[in-house]
């Protein structure tokens, strides 16, 4: 129950921030920063309550346990804090407030957003280019711009988290939120390309099912969801089944029990001994990026 309540009152925080404070922070962002980077204009995307918002409703929503990505949100911030600079009480940055400039360091802020989530420099800088390619502002001297503003953007991120863990700083740190450094899992096969295919093939057919869904429940969403009240409602009725199942599912495996493995991380007991640890619980009470971690770390997990 409190597991439950917990999860439906920071998704009913954010819900209440992104329906009443800031609607132009809905969604992942993406489409909206596509849409300014090629010229259309979107009202309030780009501002300090719409960036409150996505930073805040962001944060809630994940530690509500709702199933969404930070990747998306991270580009829509990116986008707003690049522009936001521009208007920095300062006379040097005076400079930067016309249409150009401000186009220039949305894209760039936008690059350092995937840059951070994926530990991709070159990725984020690319990313922006194949969103909005067709544009003229996009030259040789301003791809090198925006791939140095990823770079920084990714060895600060690698700087930060070294300080709050307390390791010393490696020059192999991906600076990634989602990622982060997985190791070596010891030497790869041939056998390796037939299975990346096939997995390739399933979760490509997977994700145009998925993409086939969304579309489908988004025309019921638009007609049937059409109030702020709803959306509330909506996505406290989200938090609910997502919190309740998942512990569920959980509590069903209390007693699957494995021994912790030595300097291992993110693993959670649940109602493990303080020497074990529960592998379902570590795999649905994590965060994204740690799952995927745990994911990573599996050939190890079940060599030990």
């Amino acid at each position: 129950m409190f597991w439950t309540s917990t999860s439906i009152i920071f998704v009913l925080i954010a819900a209440l921030l992104t329906v009443y404070v800031g609607p132009a922070s809905m969604g992942s962002g993406v489409a909206e920063v596509m849409g300014l980077l090629n010229g259309v204009n979107y009202t309030d995307a780009i501002g300090l309550k719409t960036l409150f918002v996505k930073c805040f409703g962001t944060l809630f929503a994940i530690c509500g346990g709702l199933c969404i990505g930070k990747e998306g949100p991270l580009v829509h911030i990116g986008a707003n804090i690049g522009v936001i600079v521009c208007y920095v009480p300062m006379k040097i940055f005076e400079y930067l407030q016309n249409d150009v400039i401000k186009r220039q360091m949305m894209a760039a802020g936008a690059s350092c957003g995937v840059s951070v989530a994926f530990g991709a420099p070159i990725g984020g800088a690319l990313f922006s280019y194949e969103i909005s390619k067709p544009n003229t502002f996009w030259t040789f001297s301003m791809l090198w711009r925006v791939f140095t503003a990823t770079s920084f953007a990714t060895f600060t991120l690698s700087v930060l988290k070294s300080i709050s863990t307390g390791a010393p700083l490696s020059l192999s740190d991906s600076g990634s939120l989602k990622f982060g450094n997985v190791g070596e899992s010891g030497e790869n096969s041939m056998l390796d390309l037939p299975a990346a295919i096939i997995l390739g093939v399933i979760t490509g057919l997977m994700g145009a099912l998925f993409i086939h869904c969304s579309i489908s429940l988004g025309m019921y969403r638009k007609k049937y969801v059409n109030t702020p009240i709803k959306k509330v409602i909506e996505c406290c009725i989200f938090a609910f089944i997502t919190s309740s199942s998942f512990y569920a599912v959980v509590a069903a495996r209390k007693n699957d029990c494995n021994p912790k493995i030595e300097g291992a991380e993110e693993e959670f007991r649940f109602a493990c001994p303080s020497n074990q640890y529960n592998p379902l619980a570590t795999l649905i009470f994590n965060t994204e990026g740690g799952t995927i971690r745990q994911f990573f770390r599996y050939p190890e997990i079940v060599a030990n």
